[in-house]
């Protein structure tokens, strides 16, 4: 059993997100939208040299928290999650991604701004995901909006998919979704 609490393992989120992609396919999808999950926003290199990355960490663990060596490889590894590229072959593209909602403020007015992430507790608890694993969700003028999300809500999202490294007060983005449909995330098939 996971607790809410703990930080996902890497494993955790991509077999959370998969299976979140995959349940959730019965879901009405608008035609012409194309299903993506949150691998799809990861060049593999990326990921091969972050893992590798990752496991040489390791060896640091002998460290002080505050300590200055500490310090500075914390900040090299967040500047390096921060500035995490993306994958410029989804861009402009019309997709439908599910995750999990992160409001930016307390405004709790229709078609507001909010960050859409794969796993949960990601950008409430520090540090944030990476930069190709946080979503500015934008409500357009058109959008369907079942119900404007709260904290953690689960969601699919359905819009055109853009780039866009955006410092918000949770985390920096690397990608803007123009939401046309944000509907709670169902097994389904949502009535429309």
């Amino acid at each position: 059993m996971i607790q809410r609490d703990a930080k996902p393992s890497r494993r955790q989120v991509l077999l959370g997100g998969a299976a979140l992609a995959l349940a959730g396919r019965s879901w009405a999808q608008t035609d012409g939208y194309k299903t993506i999950d949150w691998n799809d926003l990861m060049p593999d290199p990326w990921v091969k040299e972050m893992t590798k990355e990752m496991a040489s960490m390791g060896k640091l663990a002998y460290l002080q928290d505050t300590s200055e060596e500490a310090n500075k490889a914390m900040a090299a590894l967040r500047k390096k999650l921060d500035e995490a590229p993306i994958v410029k072959d989804q861009l402009n593209k019309k997709v439908r991604l599910p995750g999990y909602a992160v409001p930016l403020d307390a405004n709790r007015q229709d078609k507001r701004e909010f960050l859409l992430v794969p796993y949960f507790g990601a950008c409430i608890h520090t540090p944030p995901p990476p930069a190709n694993q946080i979503v500015l969700v934008r409500p357009t003028a058109q959008s369907k909006i079942k119900k404007m999300p709260e904290s953690m809500d689960v969601l699919w999202v359905e819009g055109e998919l853009k780039e866009g490294r955006v410092t918000t007060s949770q985390g920096i983005t690397g990608y803007v979704l123009d939401a046309i449909t944000i509907a709670p995330y169902e097994q389904k098939p949502a009535k429309r």
